[in-house]
């Protein structure tokens, strides 16, 4: 079976993803715990009212506490920080929520696409200079029907209906590990943003007597696909309570109020030595106890796209349509030469290069990284390019 192994969604607008890497540590014994590797230096985190954490200050979105604990009638939601981090919460102890996490993303109920929760991606753009939904999983657009919907753990739905046609839904994506760790897509054609991703990792228990949510956002009357489920994912000993674990796809509601469809679910992964908990799911969801929390920098599997065409992208690539990463010159002829930068993947390993554009179909063609070695290799892709502006990213698989 294959697993995909690494992922740099982006844009001509390009986009990639770096991540950490944390181990866990298991103390053999009765009484075993997880190392989180939280120095706990963020302290205590014990809501009393309802709280917005501005990640502006966590740019790589990591908070290391002591301990947490949300009371009931509690909620936490989250400005996202300019590199649009997931959040990840490493807790020394235990974490209990009872009252609400949430990192959904916003509502589309204008022309303009909304924003994604904390790395989750924002819903296209609509009106005449409507794009698809942003993220690996994003809406397609199409002329003269609705944005479709985005995907993630599974494939958004797609009306064909004389009232509300749409175009096609994004394709499904992520690993059932959420490693790394991704959020929802957005909407396409004015659509709606995607769940942001969140993983919480405590070294003796997490209980959920509330609910953690990560749903994508609705696409309310405004012809644009609604934005997928996020990602959450639980590290612990122990996971415990009688709460919700929400990744639920936004859904789209016409003029009349009428729901006609919904965007995919997100990804739910429980990683935990025992379970105790009797509340419900919603998403897509896996089980077990998979011991790498994180990747760190430079020990993951990574792809990054470095040029277009013989153009540079930037180490920090917006992935924003408008303002263009790359801009290839017009009287360039195809196919066109991508070159992917890996680390830590087998020489001769088949990476794929997706171009989505604006308008019209995808385009994809397939490479070996057959340049340099395992730690630090290149493959060039050649692609025969659609004219406009467009998304583009590249994929690894292997056989494990």
């Amino acid at each position: 079976m294959k697993n995909q192994i690494g992922q740099v969604p982006g844009s001509i607008a390009s986009r990639h993803f770096l991540c950490l890497f944390v181990f866990l540590l298991l103390q053999i014994g009765g009484f075993a715990q997880v190392n989180t590797g939280s120095d706990g230096h963020d302290g205590a985190f014990n809501p009393t009212t309802n709280t917005v954490i501005d990640m502006a200050d966590h740019p790589d979105g990591i908070y290391q506490y002591t301990s947490v604990n949300i009371p009931t009638n509690v909620t936490v939601t989250f400005i996202p920080n300019a590199n649009n981090s997931p959040v990840v919460w490493l807790v020394q102890s235990n974490c209990v929520i009872s009252g609400t996490v949430d990192v959904s993303g916003q509502s589309a109920n204008n022309a303009d696409g909304s924003d994604g929760g904390p790395g989750g991606y924002r819903g296209g753009n609509g009106g005449s200079s409507a794009t698809p939904g942003q993220g690996p999983g994003g809406g397609a657009y199409g002329n003269g029907v609705w944005g479709g919907n985005a995907s993630f753990g599974s494939l958004g739905g797609q009306s064909n209906n004389e009232f509300h046609p749409q175009a096609a839904p994004g394709g499904i994506y992520g690993n059932m590990f959420l490693v790394p760790l991704l959020g929802g897509s957005g909407g396409g054609a004015g659509g709606a943003g995607g769940g942001g991703a969140i993983l919480i990792a405590a070294s003796q228990f997490i209980r959920i007597d509330g609910s953690i949510v990560a749903s994508g956002g609705n696409a309310i009357e405004t012809g644009g696909g609604a934005g997928s489920g996020g990602a959450i994912r639980l590290v612990t000993r122990t996971l415990q309570g009688l709460g919700q674990i929400t990744c639920s796809g936004g859904t789209c509601v016409d003029w009349w109020g009428f729901i006609y469809n919904s965007a995919g679910s997100g990804r739910i992964r429980l990683d935990y030595m025992e379970s105790l908990f009797g509340g419900t799911l919603a998403g897509t969801v896996t089980q077990g106890f998979q011991p790498i929390i994180i990747p760190a920098a430079g020990q993951g599997i990574q792809l990054a796209i470095a040029t277009v065409g013989g153009v540079a992208v930037a180490a920090n690539p917006s992935g924003v349509l408008v303002t263009p990463d790359v801009i290839i010159a017009g009287q360039q002829a195809n196919p066109i030469p991508i070159v992917v930068r890996c680390s830590n993947l087998p020489l001769n390993t088949p990476i794929t290069v997706t171009v989505r554009p604006a308008n019209g179909s995808s385009a994809s063609a397939v490479g070996l990284n057959n340049t340099g070695t395992q730690a630090s290799s290149t493959a060039t892709v050649s692609l025969n390019m659609p004219r406009g502006g467009g998304i583009i990213y590249a994929t690894a698989a292997t056989g494990n």
